[in-house]
């Protein structure tokens, strides 16, 4: 049903009727199954507006369009819009030209079909097209003539296509007004598109909600047509040919068919002229810079979406140019906005699959058309590329393209990987200007970063091939990586670690002959002109806070022309190689310079005020002149290794005039070990006119070294030396092994590489220690403890009485923890833990004869030790004792012997010295020997009662301790850390004396509690010597054992309680010596029988 809806009064009516035409619409409230024309809409068939409403909708089963606009009228689409199924050659709404009018969709436009693809090869994916049928439209406007007025549709609109050769909006003929999109466009189909402008627009073109199109060529939103006004682009827009976009397991990757991988078209594809710009609509932010830190402030619209644009496949995601026609866009605005594209809105491409390139945004055909940016194009939010096995490439400008400038405020990136062991290769490419195109300045305050992971490739921050750059600005990061995969392709490691062979280039600029510029400056405080709608008034401000300092991170290469590296501010990490030309490298502002430095002519002049320049190769730089300044540091390389062992370092060979202020500052860096002292000519000039030179830098030397400096007529030197056990500041057992140590780092570069990184004294013998052997002195002590436990046990009676007999059984835990310091030995950390059983028959005249079978495990951890590190041994011994008690009298004595197995553990640990999070060096060995023991112990006590309960005993005993270790051999961890342990032997015989004093309660069931003070001396022995060699080679060397002459004041505490049948006791006791400290624990009990 139809109704007519009067608008006007009656009296009005003739006079609108003049002005306007009437303003009466046919509403469509019901479903309708034919089509309507607004050039015959009314019933009686005249034209009229056309409005489908609540409850209204048209389906159409035959082709053709369901609404056509073909007079001076309006078509306003909403309750259940318009739909068809199955249906080709099927228009939505069709708007003939040379009328006048609008179209407004606020509802759903849906022309599908009865169509699902299926498994038919049961692979697991599914097979066969995206759709069968063609050619249908949400919109359409086609010729003769153009249509004047608006296409619209709103955020509650929708098209839904599902066909090949098919559009969502299609503009066929020239529209007078301006095309505005919202809500959703979605079109599945080859060939397809979301949006396409095919014809001119006089007016803007607007791009709300969200766009995809996918299949075999299909366009996100295509402006072919030339646009009088601005293009601009505040929703999504998407495209892809692809039927997975998130790449799948490796397995499930190898199953795909073709069908399943094909390619799509561009996201956004501008193929005409723009003259009012175009515009990725975003966020506005302006920065306040405070010394290195900056504070962030974004203003965010509540009613304008931000612009995104993601393609899936090799097409760019956004595409300026045409292979046919030049191309040429105007400015979005003035000021900041004097650009041709200003993107605030993400950018983003993903070759997703092998083989297949990205690439976020071209500027540019393929045939070398003319594609012009006037102001050239601002990039403030993320421009993003990643591809496998393939090219990636974040910003590339084709011949023909003409970007004047190039400004970054945002995060330009890209990466590209390889598994390890694929054979293929890709670069990640940040910014590309290829030969025929144009770009002449380049402003980056935000970030340019690429990353290739692989065996092979590059990875090249802003590649010049056309030459046409002449000034760089650099106020943010621009850092160029090339990683080493991790993982082959089924996600396994290989079985030999990959290894990078590309090369890291921060700036390709190798092709400009008439010069290039690169400024490296602090950042400034900046603001930026708001491009939200004049209407859109409600927005939100956030700040954020960030800290840093600009960074070139990769090699800078320059061309023939006059070139200038200007580094002001931040750092420069990599090698700057600059070709023929009048060159200059001035540092300052605090400026550091990292990597090597060469100049193909020898025309390059070096100014460094208050600034830094670390020269990396050990090779003759010529130069025409070197200034180096009151406030400046210059570094030098020497490789001793290089030429077969003649040595080559860093040489400034300076044709002109080199003048080095007073206060100025040279240093060192070594990159293999140095073996005898060396003179180093640094620099050589013409003329050279030096002051005093501060030799604080060379403290940052290896500080294996002592280096100085020197100057004569013309002439720079620096004396470098090996720096005595005596300057490092070693111990006597560090200094016996100096120089074995020294010889054997020789054999293991990655161990000198990590000795030449440490500049202080702490940071070279925290590695140095780690080169030691174990000196054994704590297992040692710890087994003397242990004996010297069992002496203890077995002097005591099972009872505080006169009693004797019967036979008993008794067991006792021991613990021990021995820890020695570093004056003159290794210093270590030794735990022993352990069980001593015996049996023991008394007979009635107070005597006693027992048996002893004790197992003990030792651990020892040199204070030096890194984790992983530890000597363990494990004995097990059997003696025999006897003891005696006359009266107040008591005595014992006792032998035994015993076997021992070792293991032991050593690790190399460098650390972190590159700041990746994972040790550079790393070095595990181990060994395995064996030992024997023999001990023997005497003891005598007196226990007098004095006042009822209470007992003093004096008492004092004589232990003795043979131990002898076998050779260990070191495996595991290379000639330059393993070592021979020779055969080891040590001895001791010990006094100890002291007196308990104490107290006994009860009878049947007693207890007693004691307290100890000794004083222990080593009588005679010694603890063998520790004599070692590399496996590498070399001379042995002897660490010498501590003099364990001094003795030891002990404190003891025990508590003994027992019955007639059973006897228990908690001993604790201390001892201090000068260099040594001992803690025992003890838990014994005796049961009677």
């Amino acid at each position: 049903m139809q109704r007519k809806v009067l608008v006007a009064t009656v009296a009005t009516a003739p006079l609108l009727a003049m002005a306007f035409g009437a303003y009466a619409e046919t509403v469509i409230n019901t479903a309708r199954t034919t089509p309507i024309a607004t050039a015959t809409a009314t019933s009686g068939g005249a034209a009229d507006d056309v409005k489908v409403d609540t409850g209204g909708g048209i389906t159409l089963t035959t082709a053709g369009p369901l609404v056509t606009l073909n007079s001076n009228n309006k078509v306003t689409l909403g309750g259940n819009g318009l739909s068809t199924v199955g249906v080709d050659n099927s228009t939505g709404v069709l708007i003939q030209g040379g009328t006048t009018g609008s179209v407004t969709n606020n509802a759903a436009i849906s022309l599908t079909e009865d169509y699902t693809p299926t498994d038919t090869d049961s692979d697991g994916d599914l097979d066969g097209v995206f759709a069968k049928g063609a050619n249908r439209y949400g919109v359409r406007l086609v010729g003769p003539g153009v249509f004047t007025g608006d296409i619209v549709q709103g955020s509650t609109g929708s098209i839904t296509i599902e066909g090949n050769n098919s559009a969502g909006i299609s503009l066929e003929s020239g529209l007078v007004g301006n095309l505005t999109t919202g809500g959703s466009i979605s079109v599945l189909g080859d060939n397809a598109y979301g949006v396409h402008v095919a014809a001119p627009v006089t007016g803007k073109v607007t791009i709300n909600g969200a766009t995809t199109a996918t299949g075999l060529n299909a366009t996100g939103v295509a402006i072919d047509g030339n646009v009088s006004g601005a293009f601009a682009l505040q929703g999504s827009v998407t495209s892809t040919g692809y039927r997975y976009t998130s790449r799948p397991a490796e397995t499930a990757i190898a199953k795909l068919d073709a069908d399943d991988l094909l390619q799509g078209g561009p996201a956004v594809r501008i193929g005409g002229n723009v003259a009012g710009g175009v515009l990725l609509n975003g966020p506005t932010y302006s920065t306040v810079v405070d010394g290195t830190t900056t504070t962030t402030t974004t203003i965010s619209s509540s009613t304008t979406s931000t612009a995104t644009i993601s393609t899936y496949g090799a097409a760019p995601a956004l595409l300026i140019g045409s292979d046919t026609q030049a191309v040429s866009i105007g400015a979005v605005g003035a000021a900041d906005n004097a650009y041709g594209l200003v993107a605030k809105g993400g950018i983003s491409a993903n070759g997703v699959y092998d083989k297949v390139t990205a690439t976020a945004v071209q500027i540019g055909g393929a045939t070398g058309q003319a594609a012009t940016l006037a102001g050239g194009a601002r990039f403030d939010s993320t421009v993003a590329a990643s591809a496998r096995e393939a090219n990636a490439t974040a910003v590339n400008l084709t011949a023909g393209a003409n970007v004047p400038s190039i400004w970054n405020r945002g995060q330009i990136s890209s990466a590209s990987a390889s598994y390890a062991g694929s054979g293929l290769t890709g670069d990640a490419r940040g910014v590309v200007i290829n030969a025929g195109a144009s770009a002449t300045s380049l402003n980056n305050s935000g970030t340019i970063q690429v990353t290739r992971t692989g065996e092979l490739g590059d990875a090249v921050g802003v590649l010049d091939s056309a030459g046409t750059l002449t000034n760089i600005t650099n106020s943010g990061r621009i850092t160029a990586q090339v990683v080493a995969p991790a993982v082959k392709s089924d996600g396994t490691a290989p079985a030999t670690a990959a290894v990078a062979t590309g090369t890291a280039i921060a700036l390709d600029l190798r092709a400009s002959t008439a010069g290039v510029t690169v400024n490296q400056v602090a950042p400034t405080s900046s603001s930026a002109t708001t491009t939200f709608p004049s209407t859109d008034t409600v927005t939100t401000a956030t700040s954020t806070t960030t800290t840093g300092t600009p960074l070139i991170l990769g090699n800078i290469l320059f061309g023939s022309g006059a070139d200038t590296l200007n580094l002001q501010a931040g750092s420069v990490l990599g090698d700057v190689a600059f070709g023929a030309g009048a060159d200059t490298l001035s540092i300052g502002g605090g400026g550091v310079m990292l990597g090597a430095l060469r100049d193909s002519d020898g025309q390059l002049a070096i100014n460094i005020g208050n600034g830094s320049l670390g020269l990396t190769n050990a090779e003759t730089i010529n130069a025409s002149s070197l200034t180096l300044g009151a406030d400046s540091k210059m570094v030098f390389t020497a490789d001793p290794s290089a030429n077969n062992g003649a040595g080559a370092n860093t040489r400034l060979v300076i044709s002109g005039s080199a003048n080095i202020a007073s206060g100025a500052q040279i240093g060192l860096r070594l990159t293999n070990l140095l073996t005898a002292p060396t003179s180093y000519t640094v620099i050589t000039a013409g003329s050279l006119t030096a002051g005093t030179i501060n030799q604080d830098l060379l403290g940052g030397t290896p500080y294996l070294y002592v280096a100085s400096s020197r100057t004569d007529t013309n002439n720079v030197y620096l004396d470098v030396r090996r720096r005595t056990a005596a300057e490092i500041g070693m111990n006597s057992a560090q200094s016996s092994a100096y120089d074995a140590t020294f010889a054997a780092l020789g054999k293991d570069k990655s161990i000198a590489s990590a000795f030449l990184s440490q500049t202080t004294k702490d940071g070279l013998l925290g590695l140095y220690d780690q080169m030691m052997p174990d000196q054994g002195e704590g297992f040692y002590a710890a087994l003397q403890n242990v004996n010297h436990a069992i002496s203890a046990a077995t002097a005591f009676r099972p009872d505080p009485g006169d009693r004797y007999g019967p036979d008993s059984l008794w067991i006792q835990e021991i613990n021990t923890l021995v820890r020695r310091d570093t004056d003159d030995t290794m210093g270590s950390d030794t735990q022993a833990f352990g069980f001593v059983g015996g049996y023991e028959a008394m007979g009635d005249a107070g005597g006693a004869l027992g048996l002893t079978l004790a197992y003990v495990s030792v651990e020892e951890h040199d204070i030096a030790a890194k984790v992983g590190e530890q000597t363990t041994g494990n004995f097990v011994q059997l003696g025999a004792y006897w003891r005696r008690a006359i009266g107040g009298w008591r005595m014992n004595v006792g032998g035994g012997g015993g076997y021992g197995w070792y293991d032991g553990d050593r690790t190399f640990n460098s650390g972190d010295l590159n700041g990746d999070g994972v040790a550079d060096v790393q070095r595990k060995n181990s060994a395995k020997w064996n030992g024997y023991t023999f001990n023997a112990f005497a003891g005598t006590a007196y226990e007098a009662k004095f006042a009822g309960r209470y007992f003093v005993r004096p008492e004092a005993s004589l232990d003795y301790l043979y131990l002898s270790e076998g050779e260990r051999k070191e495996s595991g961890g290379g000639d330059g850390f393993d070592q021979i342990v020779h055969k080891r032997k040590s001895s001791s015989l010990t006094g100890d004396v002291g007196v308990v004093f104490g107290a006994d309660y009860g009878r049947d069931l007693w207890w007693r509690p004691e307290v100890r003070v000794g004083y222990r001396q080593l009588l005679a022995g010694e603890i063998g010597d520790t004599v070692a060699q590399y496996t590498g080679g070399g001379t042995p060397f002897t660490l010498a054992a501590a003099n364990d002459k001094d003795g030891a004041v002990t404190l003891g505490f025990a508590l003994r309680a027992g019955t007639p049948m059973s006897y228990l006791a908690l001993e604790a006791n201390a001892e201090a010596a000068k260099k040594q400290k001992r803690y025992n624990l003890k838990l014994t009990g005796r049961a009677m029988f």
